[in-house]
């Protein structure tokens, strides 16, 4: 019998930690079954857009699909969401071909948000930054104050001894309301700056969480030893249909020409997506496709990673996948079977 299980039923069942290894778990086997795996893929009108996310983990026995949809308002230089409805697990065990469990709503893993939308970001975001940031790193460099910054706050904060976060965003009372917020959920020294620069310089780990179209980090304001995670994926779709002029940005060309290694969840998202943050400089010439690695083999050491803590590492969480859902689900799945929770269907 499969699981039918609403989200909230499973609040407080798995921790953040958990989570991170799940999904670390899920692009792992993505390396060794990179057919098993497909592209985000995404269809839109004006502003109604809906998502799927299809993989399979061999080694976690499941597979299945991830999917939402929202309608999103959109400017010359930002996005956000208008209205978002329930997400939805759909896993089956990949072994037997039984359907394994459907959970309605995203895996609730911060307290101090509501958990209805995009809670699985930043955990993929976790996974690639894990492997890259240097084990000292002591300061952290904050671009954003909404949903996804409080989330990758959260979890960078528990892969890194962080010490000082250094926030901004455009909006200054935002900035204070942010820092209030989030000084219970960790433990460390939060403060908002006025100046984007004041972000970057002196920090060992820099995050880039917005819902911005243009950049808000930039090359020139980068220093040795640095890592970079950043979000922002793309407007393709808008693009197609002239409803905006340029692609989506987080990053300026010189943050890519200046980076000494390059992982992306995948790459493939990135060409599928044609994403600004790429395609824009490899258009100049400042890099080409091949320079640009997947997290899945990073994973499986297939690529290198950082070699010399004086690089200067990027990882591109360019979209979440359908491997990492699935994994997430079989571990959802799991905890509610030894807990008692959920519906036979």
């Amino acid at each position: 019998m499969a699981l039918l299980l609403k989200a909230e039923e499973i609040k407080g069942l798995i921790s953040i930690e958990e989570a991170i290894n799940a999904v670390e778990s899920g692009f792992c086997d993505q390396a060794k079954h990179p057919q098993f795996s497909l592209p985000r893929q995404r269809m839109m009108t004006g502003d109604r857009r809906i998502n799927v996310h299809s993989g399979g983990c061999v080694k976690l026995r499941v597979a299945g699909t991830f999917i939402h949809y929202e309608r999103h308002r959109y400017t010359g230089e930002d996005q956000t969401y208008a209205a978002a409805g329930k997400r939805v697990y759909m896993a089956y065990d990949s072994e037997t071909a039984a359907l394994l469990t459907i959970i309605v709503g995203s895996i609730p893993l911060y307290d101090f948000d509501d958990n209805d939308i995009a809670t699985e970001t930043a955990i993929t975001s976790a996974v690639g930054t894990k492997h890259l940031a240097r084990e000292d790193c002591r300061v952290l460099g904050l671009y954003g104050t909404g949903r996804q910054a409080r989330r990758h706050l959260k979890v960078i904060c528990t892969l890194r001894p962080i010490q000082k976060i250094k926030v901004f965003s455009r909006n200054p009372e935002n900035r204070k309301a942010f820092c209030r917020l989030m000084r219970p959920h960790v433990n460390a020294e939060i403060i908002p700056v006025s100046n984007p620069r004041e972000v970057a310089v002196g920090s060992d780990l820099i995050v880039c969480a917005t819902g911005s179209n243009v950049p808000v980090l930039y090359g020139d304001w980068l220093e040795e030893g640095q890592h970079v995670t950043s979000i922002v994926g793309s407007n393709k779709e808008l693009l197609q249909e002239g409803l905006v002029s340029n692609p989506r940005r987080e990053l300026d060309d010189e943050v890519l020409a200046r980076v000494d290694v390059i992982i992306a969840t995948l790459r493939q998202q990135g060409i599928q997506d044609e994403q600004g943050d790429f395609v824009e400089p490899i258009g100049k010439g400042l890099l080409q496709w091949e320079d640009i690695k997947d997290l899945s083999s990073l994973l499986a050491r297939n690529v290198t990673g950082r070699t010399s803590a004086k690089q200067i590492t990027l990882f591109k969480q360019n979209s979440d996948q359908g491997v990492g859902f699935m994994a997430l689900a079989r571990l959802a799945h799991d905890k509610a079977r030894s807990a008692g929770i959920g519906m036979e269907i």
